[in-house]
C-alpha cells in the first residue's frame, strides 16, 4: 500500500510540474478543429402507435383493431456529424408500416386495411450552420407541412388540426367518408424538394422550399416565452401547380400555454383560393376550415404528466358550396416518462350537412343534385404510442 501511494503521489507531483513548467511539451489543442469534429453517427428509433376503435355511423357499426395515423408506427435512421465549429452535416432515413389504418378502414372490411408494407416518408441530407442555416435536400418536409399543426397541448397522439387522421377512413351512411368531408388545409406535406431554413433570430425563422411541378411555399414559425406564457405559432403560403383547382394556399396555427397551470389554447385555420371543380360540376369557390382546442396538463402522478383537452373543427364549402362538417372531440393522454409510452383515449362526433337538393348553390345558375345530411358518425379510440 505504502508503495502504491508513493507512486501515486510521484504521479501527480509530475503532473502537476509538467503542466506548470515553461519548459513542459505543448499539447496541440486547437478547438476551432479538434474540440468541434466529429465523425457522423448513427441513431435507431421508431414508435409503435396501435389501438382499439368503436365505430357507429347509425346505420352500421364496428370494432376495429388499428394503426393510430395521428402518429402511425415507424422506424426511422438518423446520421449526423460535425464538419467543424461551424457546419454541421445529417442525414435521416424514416418508413412508415401501417396495419389497418384509422384513415384506411372502412365498415365492413373484409380484412386489414392499407398496403400492409413499408411507405417512404423521409430520405433526406441536411448541412447546417448556425449563422447562415439550414438546407435540406431530398424526400422530406415541405417548409409549409405542419403549419396548421402547432399544439402545446400534449395531446397530438391523439387529437389535433388534422381530426381525419382520428378515423377518417369511416363512411357517413351515404358513402362520404369523413377524410373526403373535413380538412385542416394544412401546407403541402413531404416531397422531394429542396428547402432552406434560416437562422432562428428572436424566436423567428423564415423556411422556403420547392419541388417538382412548380410546387412552391414560405412559412414562418415562431416559438418563445413572455414569463409564464409559452408561445408557439407558423403561417404558410403555398402554390401547387399540380393541384389545378386552387390558386393558392394560405393556413396557420397557434398554441399558447400557461406554464404553472398547464391550461392551453389552440387554434388554426386554413383555406384555399378560388377552387373550381368538385362534387359539383360548376361550382366556384373558397373552400376553409377552423380548429379551436382546450387543454390542461396536469401532474397526477409522478411518472409522468396528465393532458385533457376538448376541441372543434369545422370545415365549409370543401366538396360543394353550402357543405358544412363539424367535429367535436374530447381526449385524455398519460405519459410514463421513462419507458417513453403515452396512453391515451378520445371520442369523435362527425356531423355532414351537405348542399340541400333542388336548391340553388349560392354564386351559381347551378342546382345541388346530391343531397346528404347523414346521422352523425361516432368514433372512440384508445390505445398506446411507445417510442424507443
Amino acid at each position: 500500500m505504502r508503495v502504491k501511494a508513493l507512486l501515486l503521489a510521484t504521479t501527480i507531483a509530475g503532473a502537476m510540474y509538467a503542466t506548470s513548467s515553461t519548459n513542459a511539451v505543448a499539447v496541440d489543442l486547437d478547438p476551432e478543429v479538434d474540440d468541434c469534429r466529429r465523425d457522423i453517427a448513427l441513431k435507431v428509433g421508431g414508435q409503435v402507435n396501435r389501438a382499439a376503435l368503436y365505430g357507429n355511423n347509425g346505420l352500421v357499426d364496428d370494432i376495429f383493431l388499428v394503426d393510430n395515423d395521428n402518429s402511425s408506427t415507424r422506424l426511422r435512421f438518423r446520421a449526423i456529424g460535425r464538419i467543424d465549429c461551424e457546419w454541421k452535416i445529417g442525414a435521416q432515413i424514416e418508413v412508415q408500416f401501417e396495419s389497418n389504418s384509422t384513415a384506411s378502414i372502412r365498415f365492413e372490411q373484409s380484412g386489414s386495411a392499407g398496403p400492409n408494407n413499408f411507405t417512404e416518408r423521409k430520405f433526406e441530407w441536411w448541412v447546417d450552420s448556425e449563422n447562415f442555416g439550414r438546407v435540406w435536400l431530398g424526400q422530406g418536409d415541405m417548409a409549409s407541412n405542419g403549419t396548421s399543426e402547432v399544439d402545446l397541448s400534449k395531446t397530438g397522439v391523439i387529437a389535433y388540426s388534422g381530426i381525419a387522421d382520428f378515423a377518417g377512413g369511416l363512411e357517413f351512411e351515404n358513402g362520404v367518408r369523413i377524410r373526403s368531408a373535413t380538412s385542416q388545409f394544412d401546407g403541402q406535406s413531404r416531397r422531394d424538394r429542396v428547402r432552406y431554413d434560416t437562422p432562428t433570430i428572436a424566436g423567428f425563422r423564415l423556411s422556403t422550399s420547392y419541388s417538382d411541378r412548380a410546387r412552391f411555399d414560405v412559412a414562418l414559425r415562431y416559438a418563445g416565452s413572455f414569463g409564464d406564457i409559452k408561445i408557439a405559432s407558423a403561417i404558410a403560403y403555398s402554390e401547387d401547380s399540380a393541384n389545378s383547382e386552387a390558386d393558392y394556399r394560405l393556413n396557420g396555427s397557434i398554441s399558447i400555454l400557461h406554464t404553472p397551470t398547464g391550461l392551453n389554447a389552440t387554434f388554426a385555420a386554413g383555406m384555399d383560393d378560388d377552387v373550381e371543380g368538385g362534387r359539383l360540376a360548376v361550382d366556384q369557390r373558397d373552400p376553409y376550415s377552423l380548429y379551436v382546442k382546450l387543454g390542461l396538463i396536469t401532474n397526477i402522478f409522478d411518472f409522468g404528466h396528465t393532458a385533457f383537452a376538448i376541441d372543434y373543427q369545422m370545415t365549409d364549402d370543401l366538396n360543394a358550396t353550402g357543405d358544412e362538417f363539424h367535429s367535436y372531440g374530447a381526449f385524455v393522454v398519460q405519459n410514463i416518462d421513462h419507458v417513453g409510452t403515452e396512453f391515451y383515449a378520445g371520442i369523435r362526433l362527425h356531423e355532414l350537412h351537405a348542399a340541400p337538393v333542388g336548391l340553388p348553390v349560392a354564386g351559381t345558375n347551378f342546382t345541388a343534385n346530391a343531397d346528404t345530411s347523414p346521422d352523425d358518425v361516432v368514433a372512440i379510440m384508445s390505445g398506446a404510442r411507445v417510442k424507443f
